[in-house]
């Protein structure tokens, strides 16, 4: 396959490496837990609330909810809640999430068109093998870092013109529309002020959507930049989705590490939260951006590396639950949160983003001083979690919406190529 558009409209299931298929599967399990825990959210009914006024209504379920959008707007708004907690997919050369972005467009577009599951697995496909390269390009041509719907927007246009577009000619249309249209996505402004944006994730998706439908109608967009680019040459002989990372906390990736290594302190010298004095977390630079101790919100909250650690030391877990409006103002949590204190260390921000390192030190109110080794968060694909783990993750996020639906989904997207999209998606939507 050499060419991208080639690439898009020729891949097949039968064709890809069994490492590729385990991945995928994962990522749109994954994807699907973190969307429907999303969709618990206090805001959603309001926002969809006002979708509804303007006469948006559809066939298109919002996952984890008995909301119905048209298309567009269902994808906006899956995309939305996989991102909300922060808990969905990444890759590292990326520097971002492509799931969030990819799978709500994908499965969206699959079910409004009533596809097969094999349709919307090699959609997926395509879709994360572009995305990926996509940031790569775009890195190269400079300017501000974007957020993950910057440049995942190009790898949702691609999945959803595989399902659209019926020629090369119309494929590269959506790829150049969504080039052009995709958010400007400022991401290091937005770690400094955190909102529901989400790295321009939910925009991404459905405007990547919307690139492949208006391309599939004869809309021309300009050549893309990634048609004429080296990262492409590999396409179909190296899967990036396979170097995907999954997370257990409901926190920016940059705050994994320190917890990793601050669990295996703890566990080592058999200390408890509140022997300690102050934690010293040493970083790469673009770290330190997150070091508020006292966030208003949960978008806030994501992004705070003090608050993460010490809502964790609370609680031993980092969810949805850990993110609610009484953790905010838990005294417990603000009062560790203060004793964190971030330090950039240039090797490691040498490092970065290839690999997102940190080592952590303990003072005790003993006097004594812990230190942990150079730590890489778990879930990276040279420390991975077990396909246990990641069912336990998918339940501890969909239980308590979906109930017993939630336990049909993980055997059936084990087995998706001989179902339906239908199939999965009605296991979507609370009984």
């Amino acid at each position: 396959m050499n060419s991208l558009e080639g690439f898009i409209l020729d891949l097949r299931w039968d064709d890809l490496p069994e490492k590729t298929r385990q991945t995928l599967r994962t990522c749109i399990l994954d994807t699907i837990g973190c969307a429907v825990a999303g969709s618990g959210s206090e805001q959603l009914p309001t926002h969809v609330g006002t979708l509804l006024e303007q006469k948006q209504h559809g066939e298109n379920p919002v996952w984890g909810t008995r909301f119905n959008l048209n298309p567009g707007w269902s994808i906006f708004f899956n995309a939305h809640n996989a991102a909300y907690y922060d808990l969905d997919d990444g890759h590292r050369r990326a520097q971002g999430h492509p799931g969030a972005t990819i799978i709500p467009a994908a499965l969206g577009t699959a079910y409004h068109l009533g596809l097969s599951g094999k349709d919307f697995l090699e959609a997926v496909v395509v879709g994360y093998e572009v995305a990926i390269r996509s940031a790569l390009v775009i890195r190269e041509l400079g300017g501000p870092r974007k957020g993950s719907g910057g440049w995942a927007i190009v790898g949702a246009a691609a999945a959803t013109a595989r399902l659209m577009c019926s020629s090369h000619e119309q494929v590269l249309h959506a790829i150049g529309l969504a080039e052009y249209y995709a958010p400007q996505a400022p991401q290091d402004r937005s770690v400094v002020f955190p909102s529901e944006m989400k790295e321009g994730i939910p925009w991404g998706a459905y405007a990547g959507y919307t690139s492949a439908m208006l391309a599939s109608g004869g809309f021309s967009g300009m050549r893309p930049y990634l048609a004429d680019s080296p990262y492409i040459a590999d396409l179909g002989a190296t899967y990036e989705i396979e170097k995907t990372y999954f997370k257990q906390y409901s926190s920016c990736r940059w705050a994994h590490p320190a917890l990793d290594a601050l669990t295996q302190i703890l566990a080592e010298n058999r200390r408890a939260a509140e022997t300690i004095s102050e934690i010293r977390v040493f970083s790469f630079e673009k770290a330190v951006l997150m070091q508020r101790c006292a966030p208003a919100t949960s978008m806030e909250a994501v992004y705070s590396i003090p608050f993460a650690v010490g809502c964790y030391l609370v609680h031993g877990e980092l969810g949805p639950q850990q993110l609610s409006e009484n953790n905010l103002h838990n005294p417990e949590i603000l009062a560790l949160a203060r004793r964190v204190k971030m330090i950039a260390d240039p090797e490691l921000t040498a490092c970065f983003p290839e690999q997102c390192l940190q080592r952590v030190e303990v003072d005790f109110n003993t006097g004594e001083t812990c230190c942990s080794p150079l730590v890489s968060a778990k879930g990276d694909p040279d420390n991975p979690y077990t396909e246990d783990e990641l069912i336990d993750k998918f339940t501890w996020l969909t239980s308590e919406i979906l109930g017993s639906q939630a336990e049909q989904i993980p055997p059936l997207i084990r087995d998706l190529e001989r179902h339906s999209v239908a199939d999965l998606v009605k296991l979507l939507i609370p009984e």
